[in-house]
């Protein structure tokens, strides 16, 4: 399958979906009390196993992926948390290239959110000569109950959307897929869901 932005998105939700059922099946519990790497690790897995083109880095430094690109220091090290590391880095299988970053949260707070969007747009805006480094991803899970849901999840999704594209300006354009999972083989109560979403920023023309 090819590597699309939006078959990446759609593939991500897949890994979440099975790494949700999996945690359930294997441990006893919904995927929010695993590590924040198991959910990694199974997104990597889905990728490279549904895109043969795709290969990955977990916990990639920020400051080795910069070297890649042949950059010696951050344009913005403070939004792009030069010290750190990449939760996700794809890579091309054959020649290794970065391709895409992807940052995982557990949570679906704005300014979360936000601290990683600023993040990929540092990123995207280096002065590197990656046109596919200039589209980034956002994955967010979080289990919520029914009773407490001020908006419905198509709602709360565009609310995001649109205050990241608030704060950010017209500099990146955003996109996102979401996808709701119910069900006692996620290890949820009949009150409760997976809200998961996926997040495409990319550099603007």
């Amino acid at each position: 399958m090819r590597a699309s932005k939006v078959n990446i998105q759609n593939t991500i939700l897949d890994a979440i979906g099975k790494a949700s059922k999996e945690a359930y099946e294997y441990c006893g519990v919904h995927i929010g009390k695993m590590p924040e790497y198991f959910l990694n690790v199974s997104i990597v897995r889905e990728l490279t196993e549904t895109h043969s083109s795709l290969g990955y880095r977990l916990e990639m430094p920020v400051k080795e992926a910069l070297k890649m690109l042949g950059l010696e220091s951050s344009q913005n090290p403070e939004a792009l948390r030069a010290n750190g590391h990449f939760d996700i880095a794809i890579i091309s299988k054959k020649s290794k290239n970065l391709r895409h970053i992807i940052e995982v949260k557990r949570t679906l707070k704005a300014p979360q959110l936000l601290k990683e969007a600023r993040r990929l747009k540092a990123l995207a805006t280096e002065s590197h000569l990656s046109k596919r480094l200039e589209t980034g991803y956002i994955v967010a899970v979080r289990r919520v109950k029914e009773s407490a849901r001020a908006h419905d999840a198509e709602t709360l999704i565009a609310n995001r959307i649109n205050s990241l594209k608030e704060e950010l300006g017209d500099s990146v354009k955003i996109s996102g897929l979401m996808e709701v999972f119910k069900g006692p083989e996620f290890g949820l109560a009949d009150n409760e869901h997976l809200l998961a979403m996926v997040l495409c920023l990319k550099k603007a023309d």
